[in-house]
């Protein structure tokens, strides 16, 4: 631990060669970046973990290896952008497992229901951290999913306020978004895939229990045919941040189905990474 010791002292060594190119091996999706890519990636990895702490928690015992891996996905959406956009965060803490948090929301009749359940990250609004657990972060095999680079595209998100799906716009590289474009497409994406979780919900058994195997089973097997994981769904800022951590890791099924969305994204985190994962990997089914 003594190199990371050497980083949470403010000094600027750099990430060792061997274990940048570990941490790129663990993750395929950075190994489409072009050599210089990933040159400028690993610059802002040391520079990210020279500014803010990464801490573990409940017991979670943090090395130098899983430090570097978290940093270099949290950076990849800023990898044309800056890191100023994480300054409203304090650090980035790592738990073992799923962490119990607090949950609320208002039902329709103004009923204010809380309640308690585990969680694979969250972001921290009003300077606050990202909170992270390592399992699911290790989490590999899912495709599109990536905790990390979802709970920094809702930081991202909150630069503009409370999350709600349309993070502030640069204008050193934003010039050519419209907000009234990205209101209007997003919108509209989101309506749509509310309807596909509808009709996958739909083909569910009435008596569907999530924790009964069989119905596990069909309901992993159809939402798998989404083109988004179905927790898009929950909310707009959900879906924005589902949606980004598609793009980076799986964007083929993204930008068939919802191509404004992709290039709204290309052009707003300044990166095409479908470009790079045509040439070896094709679409899949999806519900329309």
């Amino acid at each position: 631990m003594e190199w990371l010791r050497r980083l949470f002292a403010r000094q600027t060594p750099r990430i060792p060669d061997p274990m940048w190119a570990a941490a790129v091996s663990r993750l395929p999706f950075l190994q489409r970046l072009a050599p210089n890519d990933l040159i400028r990636l690993k610059n802002l990895s040391e520079t990210l973990l020279v500014r803010k702490t990464f801490t573990g928690a409940g017991g979670f015992v943090l090395t130098d290896d899983i430090a570097v891996q978290i940093a270099a996905q949290a950076c990849l959406p800023v990898l044309n952008l800056t890191l100023d956009m994480y300054d409203d965060m304090a650090g980035v803490i790592i738990y073992p497992a799923a962490f119990i948090i607090p949950q609320a929301e208002v039902d329709e009749a103004g009923v204010v229901h809380e309640w308690h359940e585990p969680v694979s990250g969250e972001a921290i609004d009003a300077g606050g951290a990202v909170v992270l657990s390592w399992e699911d972060v290790a989490e590999t095999d899912v495709a599109g999913y990536n905790v990390v680079i979802h709970e920094f595209a809702h930081k991202l998100d909150m630069g503009s306020g409370s999350p709600n799906g349309f993070p502030p716009f640069l204008p050193e590289w934003h010039r050519s978004l419209s907000a009234a474009e990205w209101k209007r497409e997003f919108s509209a994406a989101y309506e749509d895939f509310l309807r596909r979780v509808e009709r996958v919900d739909a083909m569910l058994p009435t008596d569907f229990d999530d924790e009964n195997p069989e119905h596990a089973a069909l309901y992993d097997t159809l939402s798998a045919q989404l083109p988004l994981d179905p927790y898009a769904a929950k909310h707009p800022a959900e879906f924005f941040a589902v949606a980004s951590e598609a793009f980076f890791v799986f964007p083929e099924p993204l930008a068939l189905a919802y191509p404004a969305i992709y290039r709204l994204l290309k052009d707003y985190y300044r990166q095409d990474p479908h470009a790079a994962e045509v040439r070896d990997s094709g679409a899949g089914s999806r519900i329309d």
